[in-house]
């Protein structure tokens, strides 16, 4: 059997299609059959149940819950379903739903541990048949008030708050009335105070929010409710957090004030204008004057605020320096680890730098030597390859020394002598251009030579 899920046209929680079939709504409203007698139409029946509870509590975001509250929202006419007894009882063996009482004694406490607390520490039964077939009238009273805490619709609650409120309010301390207001500006949908009140605490025992609880008229309730920056940080209430909470309380006041007064400024002056236009210049002069003591007023109030929003800025600015100054520290001592893990000390990089120069050293050494030995042994070759080209050549007459160069240099030629005749007929024998070099020149040099 499906279930409808979702809202009606006007905003309520839509009802099941099988809502309107008496015959198939008297079966589900009857008690519970012995589960032998027919399995699956028991297990029909209790998962009927069990999806619109969930489906209702998730729709009004009513963690929060009890046997009345049910017995009422499902009545069909004068009718109560008289088998939600049975259902109560199921979700608790099944560990959907736990005590208010026993969450909010100890919320951080685990189904395994609670178990274990009520059946050894406190053994007294949870079980709801017995409270059902107790002798007492006034406990069957008290178990149909007693309210429960549905965990699936506490945690999707939760993680709508997580979503929606938590990342724009990062860092803010908020009074509980200010943080439902958020809530509600983001369109969550919580019932009532003690619904937002299980879903802070549930958030706080999962170290998201910091609370801080006051008791008035004997009741403990939730007071301020602190969002940190970042996931981690500190969630206790310091008296530094609250300075800095009552300074912006302070602010949004004082910007208030500034607001009315200007409203009150306004209206004294259209008064003292209707009033001139009328003549009773007397009653205008009382408006004008009442305009400059709010004036005063006004000038007073903006000079507490700008001081007041000076004071939040110079700490939002400390918080920084200290952050900064944080990160300083860490990484400082993250360095100094690195170097000595590392054994980067002044003493062992002078000792490694000094046996690196005396390696060098030691390296042009052996090249100086390798290169002059070879040097001299190409020197020796040389000499000797000499030595047999002359031989070669019929020389007899030891040439002199060779010089490095003509060591090196393996093409020489031998000289080439041209006597005075030759030359004079080589020079002869050039075409010149006119202008150049006369006959009586070339006499000339035939005479000198």
């Amino acid at each position: 059997m499906s279930l409808a899920n979702g809202v009606t046209g006007n905003g309520e929680f839509k009802l099941p299609q099988c809502w309107k079939d008496n015959p198939v709504m008297q079966v589900q409203f009857a008690m519970f059959r012995s589960r032998h007698l027919s399995t699956e139409d028991y297990d029909a029946k209790m998962k009927f149940w069990k999806e619109l509870i969930a489906n209702y509590l998730r729709f009004c975001g009513r963690p929060v819950f009890s046997l009345r509250d049910l017995q009422l929202q499902f009545m069909r006419g004068e009718q109560l379903p008289a088998c939600l007894d049975t259902v109560i009882s199921e979700m608790q063996q099944r560990k959907l739903i736990r005590s208010r009482a026993e969450f909010e004694y100890d919320p951080a406490n685990s189904w395994s541990g609670w178990l274990v607390n009520s059946l050894v520490k406190r053994p007294l039964s949870w079980s709801w048949l017995k409270i059902k077939h107790s002798v007492v009238a006034e406990d069957l009273e008290a178990a149909s008030t007693a309210e429960w805490i549905h965990l699936d619709v506490l945690n999707s609650t939760c993680d709508l708050i997580m979503k929606k409120v938590l990342p724009e309010n990062s860092g803010k301390l908020l009074h509980f009335d200010a943080f439902r207001s958020v809530c509600k500006s983001q369109q969550i949908r919580i019932q009532s105070d003690k619904d937002l009140c299980v879903c802070l605490i549930s958030l706080n025992v999962r170290q998201i929010v910091g609370l801080e609880f006051k008791t008035e008229k004997g009741l403990r309730q939730i007071h301020l409710v602190k969002i940190p920056k970042k996931h981690g940080e500190d969630l206790n209430i310091s008296q530094e957090d609250h300075a800095v909470h009552n300074l912006q309380n302070t602010q949004a006041q004082l910007l208030k004030q500034l607001e009315n007064l200007e409203e009150d400024i306004r209206v004294n002056d259209d008064k003292a204008r209707q009033y001139l236009k009328e003549n009773k210049r007397q009653m205008a002069k009382t408006y004008l004057r009442k305009r400059h003591l709010l004036e005063k007023n006004h000038e007073r109030r903006s000079i507490a605020l700008h001081n007041i929003e000076s004071l939040l800025s110079s700490v939002d600015e400390a918080q920084n320096s200290g952050v900064v100054l944080d990160a300083y520290k860490i990484g400082s001592n993250t360095l100094k680890k690195v170097l000595s893990d590392s054994g980067l000390k002044y003493d062992n990089v002078d000792e490694v730098l000094a046996d690196v120069r005396d390696t060098l050293d030691q390296h042009r050494e052996v090249q100086d030597v390798m290169s002059s030995s070879v040097a001299e042994g190409v020197s020796q070759d040389e000499d000797q390859l000499e030595k047999e080209l002359r031989e070669l050549c019929g020389e007899t007459a030891n040439p002199a020394s060779p010089s490095p160069i003509s060591l090196i240099n393996n093409n020489d030629r031998p000289e080439v002598v041209i006597t005075d005749e030759e030359v004079i007929a080589m020079l002869q024998s050039l075409e010149v251009e006119d202008g150049t070099m006369s006959q009586s020149s070339v006499k000339s040099m035939q005479i000198g030579l």
